[in-house]
């Protein structure tokens, strides 16, 4: 009997045998989405690493901490996405880089003026139980508050119960496209600390777990040059203001025109007709040094038509018909 091919075999990865994998996650939008809803940019970058080989995700949804706990015990095959630290890397192996990710620290400008960004170790932080942030900004998380999930720890901010919270940024810019818009302009990174670091998968220091990241590797290595397989990072939604056309003392016709030269037209638009300000006039954006500020009111601003007879028109119109929505 040929033993040293048997032994060979025992170690070799498990291509072309259709199986399906256990992965722990947790809910981490945009990258892994809530139970039963599409998967995340980094849950599908896995399920297509993986499906090269007819290998299959069966997702399970835990608390990271939990996960990670069942993983390191031998008690849960794999877990998924994790940033890599020298004390957890100790416990568990971990895949090669599956996906990257930038994460900064942020703070509600409301309150900027109580803050000393030059010297963080003096403020209180807020982070979220599970998690790791990298090692840059785990640094600064030693006492920090811990919160159940991203929603409340940026509650706990914007209330002025913690002065500094880490995410990852493309976390943040979700949390605050999708639930937070009104008060995403209070939302300020620190600019000077940056981490950009990778996420992986987890798996025990275990016969079964050494093979499985073995072929994950493998499986990574021959897709390390589809830059597609990258998520791309959510950006922030810029608000934009819009406004309603409203009639003013002394000057009940609103009328736009179309340049701010002597050569332009003129158009009449209906009261209620609602528009977007492309540039606001320097004269409102500007502090005055008087308060007789009708020069500021009859100035011009640069708008867009959204409804009525000249939508799509790119207009001047007097700061004064302008009601902010």
């Amino acid at each position: 009997m040929n033993y040293k091919l048997i032994i060979l075999l025992a170690f070799m990865p498990t291509f072309g045998i259709a199986k399906t994998i256990s992965v722990a996650t947790n809910e981490w939008a945009p990258y892994i989405n809530a139970e039963h809803k599409p998967l995340g940019t980094a849950a599908d970058i896995l399920k297509q690493v993986l499906e090269q080989e007819q290998q299959t995700v069966a997702w399970g949804y835990k608390n990271y901490d939990l996960a990670f706990e069942l993983v390191a015990k031998g008690k849960q095959p794999a877990a998924y996405p994790y940033f890599k630290t020298v004390n957890r890397a100790k416990r568990v192996l971990y895949s090669d880089a599956v996906f990257s990710v930038t994460s900064r620290i942020y703070y509600n400008r409301q309150y900027e003026s109580q803050l000393n960004t030059g010297q963080l170790s003096k403020h209180k932080f807020g982070k979220v139980a599970g998690y790791s942030y990298g090692e840059t900004i785990d640094e600064y998380l030693h006492d920090a508050v811990t919160y159940p999930n991203e929603k409340v720890a940026l509650e706990s901010l914007l209330k002025n119960e913690i002065d500094f919270l880490p995410m990852t940024e493309s976390v943040m810019n979700t949390l605050l496209n999708n639930t937070y818009r009104d008060q995403a302009l209070l939302i300020k990174q620190v600019d000077k600390i940056v981490g950009h670091d990778s996420l992986h998968l987890i798996a025990p220091n275990t016969k079964e777990g050494i093979a499985l990241i073995t072929d994950v590797n493998l499986l990574l290595t021959q897709v390390k040059n589809i830059q597609s397989l990258q998520p791309k990072p959510v950006e922030r939604f810029k608000p934009q203001d819009i406004a309603r056309l409203i009639a003013a003392e002394g000057y009940p016709a609103i009328v736009g025109q179309t340049t701010l030269t002597e050569e332009t037209q003129y158009y009449t638009l209906p009261r209620g007709t609602r528009v977007l300000i492309l540039q606001w006039s320097d004269k409102i954006i500007s502090p005055s040094s008087t308060d007789r500020i009708y020069k500021s009111m009859i100035d011009l601003s640069h708008v867009v038509v959204l409804n009525g007879p000249h939508v799509g028109k790119e207009l001047y119109v007097k700061n004064m018909h302008l009601e902010v929505q």
